[in-house]
């Protein structure tokens, strides 16, 4: 790895010890592109160092997300997902029954922050968001439940 991990010299400016399995660990998460899981890192940091186990992954991650150099996300997989900081701020639909999802822009979220706000008080944390749904095919291939949404017990 040429390139210096920009999240070990965070760490290090903190005054958090930068051992070489979290050196390893912070420069594959680094690289990664996108989301990933715990499991994702294991996998990539077994191929640099198989002494590393998955504990250790956790909490490295679990540092890196009290920090706030990552954020995580239940991207309905059964899995955590992380993302780095600086993957940005954007938001994921998600559908219930396929698995299918897309990216939407933040300002979709917005005008719901600025009224959670103003008739609230409450500031959301909605930098990173997913929504769980239907996409058009799956509720164009299942008869709609009473209620109007897709009944996916039934394809």
């Amino acid at each position: 790895m040429a390139k210096k991990s920009t999240l070990i010299e965070i760490l290090k400016r903190r005054g958090i010890r930068v051992t070489p399995q979290r050196a390893i660990i912070l420069e594959v998460v680094e690289r990664m592109q996108g989301h990933i899981t715990a499991e994702d890192v294991y996998t990539a940091v077994q191929n640099i160092n198989s002494y590393i186990n998955l504990a250790t992954i956790y909490r490295t991650l679990d540092l890196l997300k009290e920090l706030d150099l990552i954020i995580e996300a239940d991207m309905g997989t059964g899995a955590t997902h992380y993302a780095l900081r600086t993957h940005g701020t954007h938001h994921h639909a998600i559908c219930r029954n396929c698995g299918y999802s897309f990216e939407f822009p933040h300002e979709f979220i917005e005008p719901l922050t600025v009224q959670l706000r103003k008739h609230y008080d409450f500031v959301a944390d909605a930098d990173h968001t997913v929504i769980f749904g239907w996409c058009k095919a799956c509720i164009d291939a299942a008869p709609l439940s009473s209620n109007g949404s897709a009944n996916t017990t039934q394809p």
